[in-house]
C-alpha cells in the first residue's frame, strides 16, 4: 500500500510565500503584501481540476497551514486576518467551487478562519449554492474500519483507520506511535485502502487487532493532541490536520448514532 501523492506541488505558485506584489506595505519602504484576493484566486485555481473530495481536502489542508503561518515583516502573526479575508473573497464568488473549498476549510481549518468558513458555508447553503459533484463529499468521510498492532502500552504500536467519501476511493490514516509521554506520533501516513496490502504483509487487517470506531477515534485524537496540541494546531504537516479531523468525525458519528 503506497503513500498517496500530494494533490499539488509544495509552494507551486504559492500566493502566500511567492505572491506578486500588490501594494506598498505600511511597515516600511520596499516591503510588500499580498492581498486576500490573490490568495483566493490561487486557492480556486489549485482546486479547480481536482477529481475527488480527498484531493480537495489535501489542498485545503496545505493552504490552511500556509495561511496560519503568515507573518508581517515585523514577525507579527496575521494568519487569521489573512484567512478571514480569503473566506470573504471565496464567499463573494458564490459558486459551487468556492462553496466546496469553504466546506473544506471549515472541516480542516483552525481558529477564526475555520469559524468564519463554517458561517459562510451556512449562508451559501441557505442560498441553495450546490457543490461540484466530484468533490461533493468534502468533509463527509466515514470511517469503515480501524486496526492496531500490540495493545501493550509500553511498546510502540501502529494504528490504522480506513475511510470512504460518498465519491472517490477509500483511504487510510496510519499512525506509528511511541510510548514516551503517554504516546507520541513518530510517523504519520495517508495511504490507500487497506485491501491493497498483500495478505501476508505485517499490517494487513488479518494480522492486526480490530478496534471499535469510537475507541480508535478517541485514541487517534489523544495521541495527536499529545503530540501537536488541541486540534493538532502545532503541526506543520497537512496529513496531521486531516487525521485530526477524521478522529473528531469518528467520535462524533458514534455519539450521534447512539442518540
Amino acid at each position: 500500500m503506497s503513500e498517496l501523492p500530494r494533490a499539488r506541488k509544495p509552494d507551486r505558485h504559492s500566493p502566500i510565500r511567492r505572491a506578486s506584489p500588490t501594494r506598498k506595505s505600511a511597515s516600511g519602504p520596499g516591503d510588500r503584501v499580498a492581498s486576500a484576493r490573490d490568495v483566493a484566486i490561487y486557492f480556486r485555481e489549485d482546486c479547480r481540476t481536482l477529481h475527488d473530495s480527498l484531493q480537495l481536502e489535501m489542498v485545503v489542508a496545505q493552504y490552511c497551514l500556509q495561511i496560519r503561518d503568515v507573518l508581517t515583516t515585523a514577525g507579527v502573526p496575521v494568519g487569521d486576518v489573512v484567512g478571514v479575508g480569503v473566506v470573504a473573497e471565496l464567499e463573494g464568488q458564490g459558486d459551487p467551487l468556492s462553496h466546496a473549498i469553504l466546506r473544506g476549510v471549515a472541516h480542516l481549518g483552525l481558529g477564526e478562519t475555520a469559524a468564519r468558513s463554517a458561517e459562510a458555508v451556512a449562508r451559501l447553503t441557505g442560498r441553495a449554492i450546490g457543490l461540484p459533484q466530484q468533490v461533493a463529499g468534502v468533509g463527509k468521510s466515514r470511517a469503515v474500519g480501524a486496526w492496531r498492532t500490540s495493545a501493550d502500552l509500553d511498546d510502540e504500536f501502529a494504528l490504522f483507520a480506513e475511510f470512504e467519501h460518498p465519491y472517490g476511493a477509500r483511504h487510510t490514516i496510519a499512525l506509528f506511535v511511541e510510548p514516551r509521554g503517554g504516546g507520541a506520533v513518530k510517523h504519520i501516513g495517508l495511504l490507500g485502502a487497506m485491501n491493497e496490502l498483500d495478505s501476508d504483509e505485517p499490517f494487513h487487517p488479518n494480522a492486526l487487532e480490530t478496534m471499535e470506531i469510537s475507541a480508535a477515534g478517541a485514541l487517534i485524537r489523544e495521541v495527536l493532541e499529545g503530540s501537536y496540541g488541541p486540534r493538532a494546531a502545532a503541526s506543520d504537516d497537512y496529513r496531521v490536520l486531516i487525521a485530526s479531523a477524521r478522529a473528531r468525525s469518528m467520535v462524533l458519528s458514534t455519539q450521534t448514532g447512539s442518540d
